[in-house]
């Protein structure tokens, strides 16, 4: 158990550090073995209510991350090993969300990155942990084909940091995107969507 555990706490977090470098190429250890990750259509533009998420967070940056030893892997590892969500009240479905947040400017500057699950109510937050609200508005949402998370989470972030506004379906606003992971069955095959905050 452990071990699938530790897996699905780590995978995720370098496959996320290594996608969300703009002009970087894909890790040396995550080049796709298969068809493209991302569909190339147009993303699907939703206007989403805001909602609540309560977990951990660190506050960090893609230069910080890049190399694999920043906050972000440690996190993961922590949350999923000490089943640290699962205590949290007033949960609402099943998976994870994580959500940045908290912009100090662009994908380059510093976020907090927060890994929790969604809530109805923040009432009863643990302690050591935070409550993030994720802005109401219009989003860009793009996901992920299904495989080895350190492919496809990579692709899936290089190609919405390559996008255009245009092709984004309008400018980024920088106050909230946030990624869903439905129930992990098989941490070796994931599929992410990632949710993308428009002016």
């Amino acid at each position: 158990m452990f071990t699938a555990v530790w897996k699905f706490a780590v995978l995720p977090a370098f496959a996320l550090i290594a996608g969300q470098q703009p002009s970087a190429p894909a890790a040396p250890a995550a080049t796709p073995t298969t068809a493209p990750a991302v569909s190339a259509t147009a993303p699907k533009i939703e206007n989403q209510e805001s909602f609540t998420v309560v977990g951990l967070t660190v506050r960090t940056n893609n230069a910080a991350e890049a190399g694999g030893q920043g906050q972000i892997p440690a996190l993961w590892q922590n949350a999923m090993t000490n089943g640290q969500l699962e205590q949290i009240p007033n949960r609402v479905g099943e998976g994870y969300v994580v959500v940045y947040s908290d912009f100090a400017s662009d994908h380059g500057g510093e976020y907090n990155y927060t890994l929790g699950v969604r809530v109805s109510s923040a009432d009863n937050v643990p302690a050591g942990m935070v409550k993030r609200a994720v802005a109401a508005g219009k989003y860009a949402i793009f996901q992920s084909e299904q495989g080895a998370p350190q492919d496809v989470i990579p692709a899936l972030w290089q190609h919405i940091n390559s996008l255009s506004p245009q092709q984004m379906g309008g400018e980024r606003a920088y106050r909230s995107d946030f990624e869903t992971y439905g129930n992990i069955t098989d941490p070796s095959s994931m599929q992410v969507t990632a949710h993308i905050g428009l002016k």
